[in-house]
């Protein structure tokens, strides 16, 4: 394969997909750093247990939380079961005989009698709210009893009455922002969704937050509860990591209406020491625009609980001050405002870059005219997201690859011969940043930011780009065909199967969710590095992809000089003393091209505040370059002294 020509439309091209995605992801940044407050939240129930434990008042132990920066308060549901186990009602149940049409039935009769009249009519509510059909067979004989329609006493025990108006009064006299929590009740209607959600906020719930399994209105009326929370202006609040049913629905279908959410169950929390507790927290808020933290006691057993909890959330608060957050009321995101046509402009700028990457593999006039057609018609169509999802795709995996070919093309400039793999990979990465922000500015928007809508092609966009530099590199050093017509080394069968799989641990390791997880000592590594820099660069990236390039482009650049100085031109296949160099060169631009896929799938996140991303990227490369040329010296010293 011969070096292809850099036009000068290239250029273009690549400084005109570089300016428009610059200023689409300044949009984003812009969006980010108007929304940095971080609610801290608590449940009431976990600090009512805790106030209690320590023997002050429930409006004490809020106070001593909130000095420390909790602003919410989490309340749920109750039952009538609650009101039971509470003392507060008794319930009655008995078999009646009914005749209907000559036959008889056996059909539950319950009573429930309120020893305080005051929870009558919340109890009242819930039951007509939680059996729509049934809820003329309710009556009051006195203020203090309530019989009940023909349904289980089971049924009666777990229908949910409300928000508990104690709680509530709590939560109001000492200034919290209330979240409610509401289950999906089998059954349930439509109309039940309604009146479920316009009783929390007449209570004063600001926001909502799914109880169980599945949200409120899952499946057939998830449209009531996506509409009555937007119509009460009750704001949706996310789980992440957590698998509820309908969650997907209401934040794709309303994602200005969604505040995330992030907490940890105790039992996790067991798991870690208390910084590492802390460290989750605060990493939620600062790495992932986690904009509600509900947090958990660290610790269920201490001589003062509440204090120990505050002195938890006090660290939480501080961490996220310190790494320049916020604590303070939450709100949504708004979309950034961008044009339509700014999308159309950026597909089109980078429309002739992808092309030029297709014609470095296919040379067929024809193929190359109807692919340039597809590409324009592609970027025409970033005026829809399913355009910009295909063009972002292929600006990931066309200019991390890109840079290698106009790398290719840079004269040897003069500086000392350990450093002069460094413009090159400087211009390499360069291109990759260019392709991540690309991607970053074609999907830029709201949806992006709540995780509503992601990049579908991380994986791939992964693994493509290695593939390719891995192909143009042994063409262009070796002789593909030959090597495939060769007898088989088992040596070079075992380095491929091990390079296969590393490259597909990798694949399997992409991404936020998946089931290949990090080791201990790796929790360990990682931790060291989150506690030492600013963020932590990906370590794959500037301990393996970094140096690998550098040394391969150190490589290729003692090849050019050996092949100058014997007279040859440097795309012949190389001599017999040189070949086996040759394909160390190759393996390490291949494999070393991994950290390039990463500084785009860097940027594919894109609910990870933009600023932290470019940081990641930029201390990843400063890293892999201090790394990569020690390596590299290293090797140039071993190197024949008679061609270096």
């Amino acid at each position: 394969m011969t070096k292809p020509k850099l036009p000068v439309w290239l250029s273009i091209s690549v400084a005109l997909s570089a300016l428009i995605a610059f200023y689409s992801v300044y949009k984003r940044f812009q969006v980010e750093t108007e929304n940095r407050a971080t609610s801290l939240a608590v449940e009431f129930e976990n600090v009512e247990g805790l106030a209690s434990a320590q023997g002050i008042p429930i409006d004490k132990a809020l106070v001593d939380l909130k000095a420390q920066g909790v602003n919410t308060l989490v309340l749920s549901e109750a039952t009538v079961g609650e009101l039971l186990a509470r003392g507060q009602a008794t319930l009655q149940s008995t078999a009646w005989q009914v005749t209907d049409g000559g036959k008889s039935r056996l059909e539950p009769m319950s009573t429930l009698t309120f020893s305080d009249a005051t929870q009558a009519p919340r109890a009242e509510r819930g039951l007509r709210i939680r059996f729509q059909k049934l809820a003329n067979r309710l009556q009051g004989r006195t203020p203090n009893t309530l019989d009940l329609p023909p349904v289980s006493p089971m049924l009666i025990r777990t229908t949910p009455i409300g928000l508990d108006p104690l709680q509530v009064d709590v939560a109001k006299r000492n200034g919290m922002l209330i979240i409610a929590r509401c289950a999906n009740p089998p059954g349930i209607s439509a109309e039940g969704v309604q009146q479920t959600l316009q009783w929390a906020h007449e209570l004063g719930a600001g926001v909502f937050l799914p109880e169980g399994d599945q949200v409120l209105g899952r499946r057939d009326a998830i449209s009531t509860t996506i509409d009555t929370l937007r119509s009460l202006s009750m704001y949706y609040a996310t789980p992440e990591f957590a698998k509820i049913g309908g969650d997907v629905n209401v934040v794709e279908a309303d994602p200005g209406n969604v505040i995330r959410l992030h907490s940890a169950q105790i039992a996790e929390l067991d798991k870690l020491t208390f910084a590492d507790a802390v460290d989750r927290f605060a990493k939620a808020s600062r790495e992932r625009n986690m904009r509600i933290l509900l947090i958990r006691p660290f610790s269920l057993a201490a001589a003062e609980p509440n204090s120990s909890f505050a002195f938890f959330i006090k660290k939480i608060n501080e961490q996220i001050v310190a790494e320049s957050g916020a604590v303070g009321l939450p709100k949504p995101y708004r979309e950034p405002g961008l044009p339509r046509f700014l999308q159309i402009l950026l597909g089109l700028a980078i429309a002739p870059a992808v092309w030029f990457c297709v014609a470095a593999f296919v040379k067929d006039r024809t193929v190359q005219l109807v692919g340039a057609g597809l590409i324009t018609l592609l970027g025409l169509a970033c005026a829809v997201r399913i355009g910009q999802h295909g063009m972002a795709f292929f600006a990931a995996i066309s200019f991390p690859f890109l840079g290698f070919l106009v790398a290719d093309q840079m004269p040897d400039l003069p500086l000392p011969r350990w450093l002069q793999p460094l413009p090159a990979f400087l211009l390499i990465s360069l291109f990759s940043l260019i392709g991540g922000l690309c991607v970053a500015g074609l999907l830029n928007g709201l949806p992006f930011y709540v995780k509503a809508d992601e990049f579908k092609g991380t994986k791939v966009a992964v693994f493509l780009p290695i593939l390719a530099v891995g192909i143009f590199y042994l063409a262009r050093l070796g002789n593909i065909r030959k090597t495939l017509a060769s007898p088989i080394n088992w040596g070079s069968v075992a380095l491929g199967l091990v390079i296969l799989g590393m490259l597909g641990f990798m694949i399997a390791r992409t991404g936020n969710d998946t089931g290949a997880s990090a080791s201990d000592g790796e929790v360990v590594f990682r931790g060291l590095l989150d506690r030492v820099m600013y963020v932590r660069p990906r370590t794959k990236e500037f301990l393996i992809g970094h140096p690998l390039l550098i040394l391969g482009i150190g490589l290729l650049g003692f090849l050019r000089s050996s092949a100058q100085k014997g007279g040859s031109d440097e795309t012949e296949e190389p001599d017999s003393r040189n070949a086996q160099l040759a394909g160390w060169a190759a393996l390490s631009m291949m494999v070393g091209s991994m950290g390039q896929t990463d500084i785009v799938n860097t940027l594919c996140h894109l609910h990870v505040p933009i600023v932290l991303s470019v940081a990641r990227i930029g201390l990843g490369a400063l890293l892999g370059c201090i790394i990569g040329l020690a390596v590299w010296t290293i090797v140039l010293r071993l190197l024949p002294k008679a061609e270096a």
